[in-house]
């Protein structure tokens, strides 16, 4: 069963294989906060208030369109250049 990242019961990430995924996305967005009460080793790994880590369905996938870009999708950028066109002088 894959897991996610929740806040205040909304998912807010993917779907992660496994829980240790999940920690390790959240701890490189930034809300995993290390506690430790005076003496204890190794301080222990809490999410961020109103985080938690749950089960939840897969994601879904598009399977609608073929891996890759679409020719329209790789034309829209070429189109968007600005090309310098050839001056007079280049021109004769």
């Amino acid at each position: 069963m894959p897991y996610a990242l929740f806040s205040n019961a909304v998912k807010v990430s993917k779907a992660f294989p496994t829980k240790s995924e999940v920690w390790q996305h959240a701890a490189d967005s930034g809300l995993v906060i290390e506690v430790g009460s005076r003496e204890e080793d190794p301080p222990r790994r809490i999410l961020d208030m109103g985080y938690a880590i749950h089960e939840c369905a897969p994601d879904q996938t598009d399977t609608s369109k073929a891996p890759g870009m679409s020719e329209h999708e790789i034309a829209q950028p070429i189109a968007a250049c600005s090309v310098n066109p050839p001056s007079a002088a280049a021109a004769s």
